[in-house]
């Protein structure tokens, strides 16, 4: 063994490596996030090359358009970036989305999950004059969208099963007759196939022109091949239907080239602009911990950073235990001095809605929930995924896929 002075060398020594090799991962991990949105532009340009043949005449003789040119909504686009949504920068394939759909083209947006998806028809929308209508299969997460735009002052609303009279009667007058402020339109897929009275007024809407995009979210769903098939979505090719001239942008974080395929014909949007993102995420890190105490985990991550926030999944638990060990999980929490709740389901629509707003507010530090009720079905919370910082699975997953 060498002397003090001589290991604490040694040891700035290793330290000063492993600065240099971080830097180097992190340089390395941006070329390849570059080379994969080359590799996804060359993909779309051999695919509209052998559209252009399959077609040909009229076809071939459309040029591939260059959608990070110069627009002339440049300046409003980056001032509403800036000022309104407080983003400083695009980041990949944003600001392309955004001028092919503010050139009113069709857009099929592949971007993993937290890629900033929202942003490509919430700033198109605030920009186009009119009403933007957006279909998402997530009730709860079309609510974190209203009230995270509504506080940013953009008048946004949703039209579901939960909308108070009051509302319903201002977001049906503001389609009908234009009176009041409405920017963007939040529905869930069964309001398009099955109220007569909504397609009515939203009819009404595009014969005034003001119906500005319509955004798919989730669009995945549209297929039968895809993971979170819903039938509901089967229903909304009628809207490119009725209205062929309004944009449509349909938007998921994954999706196969089969799976490509069928929405894009269920949609009825043959001619779109396709943008695939890389699905690399490099902020994510996964880690494997002997399971100690849960208080004691969550207060270890939490030393220095009252902020940090959780959600807990409990894998492959049976209906019949599932809430009841929710409860137990959340509540060994709060004794311990973790602000926890539990988060299901089969909870009431107002509590679902109160732990919503809590975790929003930062009034809650951790949620306890299964992961069926973290990523399936219209009750999910994905609304979670905008703030979480640790997800802890206590159970380790049958599959692969639980960890997408």
């Amino acid at each position: 063994m060498g002397t003090t002075e001589e290991i604490l060398t040694e040891l700035l020594g290793v330290e000063m490596e492993l600065q240099d090799v971080q830097e180097q991962i992190k340089a390395l991990l941006e070329q390849q996030e570059n080379l994969h949105e080359r590799q996804s532009e060359l993909k779309a340009l051999l695919e509209h090359n052998e559209l252009s043949r399959s077609h040909g005449g009229d076809e071939a003789s459309v040029s591939v358009e260059n959608w990070s040119w110069t627009f002339e909504w440049d300046s409003q686009a980056d001032d509403v970036r800036l000022n309104v949504f407080g983003i400083s920068a695009y980041r990949a394939n944003q600001r392309e989305i955004l001028n092919a759909i503010m050139s009113r083209r069709d857009v099929l947006v592949i971007m993993a999950a937290g890629g900033g998806k929202s942003l490509c028809y919430q700033l198109p929308a605030v920009l186009r004059e009119g009403v933007a209508l957006v279909v998402s299969p997530l009730l709860s997460l079309i609510q974190d969208q209203v009230m995270g735009l509504a506080a940013l002052g953009i008048k946004a609303f949703m039209l579901t099963s939960t909308t108070n009279k009051d509302d319903e009667k201002f977001i049906y007058k503001a389609l009908e007759k234009g009176e009041g402020e409405l920017k963007i339109l939040y529905v869930t897929p069964e309001k398009i196939s099955k109220s007569k009275r909504f397609m009515s007024k939203l009819e009404k809407c595009h014969h005034a022109g003001r119906l500005s995009l319509i955004s798919i979210d989730e669009a995945h769903c549209c297929s039968q091949w895809g993971h979170d098939f819903r039938p509901d979505y089967w229903n909304l090719g009628i809207l490119k239907t009725q209205f062929p001239d309004v944009p449509m942008v349909a938007l998921t974080a994954t999706a196969t080239k089969k799976v490509q395929e069928d929405l894009i014909d269920m949609l009825h949007i043959p001619r779109c602009v396709k943008f695939v993102s890389s699905v690399n995420r490099p902020n994510l890190f996964y880690m494997v911990r002997d399971k100690s105490s849960l208080a004691k985990m969550v207060g270890e991550r939490q030393l220095g950073d009252k902020d940090l926030k959780f959600y807990l999944a409990l894998y492959d638990l049976l209906p019949s235990k599932f809430q009841a060990y929710l409860t137990r999980v959340a509540k060994e929490l709060r004794e311990r001095g973790i602000t926890a709740d539990y988060y299901h389901a089969d909870m009431d629509v107002h509590a679902r809605e109160k732990v919503h707003t809590r975790w929003s507010n930062s009034k809650l530090q951790v949620i306890v929930g299964t992961v069926c009720g973290f990523w399936n079905g219209n009750q999910q919370a994905r609304w979670l995924v905008s703030c979480v910082k640790f997800v802890i699975m206590l159970k380790v997953g049958g599959s692969l896929g639980l960890y997408d």
